[in-house]
């Protein structure tokens, strides 16, 4: 697939400017994990759950940053979809190509700690 040159940039420009946005979580997300630790004990299970939703934002802007850079550089758009490894977020984005996708099952909530 060959894409107009601009097209092309402006694909690695978004790309680029979602890496920078992730590393900007990064920092956040240190902040978050420092303060969960000074919270009250009884409040730590609900903050970590929140705090995953924060890891989970991340992992959900690496991927979209990937998928940009892999289109910029020419890769169909299937292709690039294929290598999201977050099953909920590869699913909107290949519905987003007209591409039908199985269901996903419904995991339920996760905690990680």
């Amino acid at each position: 697939m060959t894409l107009p040159s601009d097209h092309a940039r402006l694909l690695e420009a978004v790309a680029d400017e979602l890496a920078q946005v992730r590393q900007e979580l990064g920092g956040v997300e240190t902040l978050v994990g420092e303060l969960t630790r000074h919270a009250p004990s009884q409040d730590r299970p609900h903050i970590l759950t929140e705090a995953q939703s924060l890891d989970v934002l991340i992992q959900r802007v690496e991927a979209l940053s990937g998928v940009l850079r892999s289109l910029g550089g020419g890769v169909a758009p299937a292709r690039a979809v294929a290598g999201v490894t977050l099953t909920d977020l590869a699913a909107r984005l290949n519905l987003a190509e007209g591409e039908p996708t199985a269901p996903t099952a419904n995991a339920g909530d996760l905690l990680l700690f």
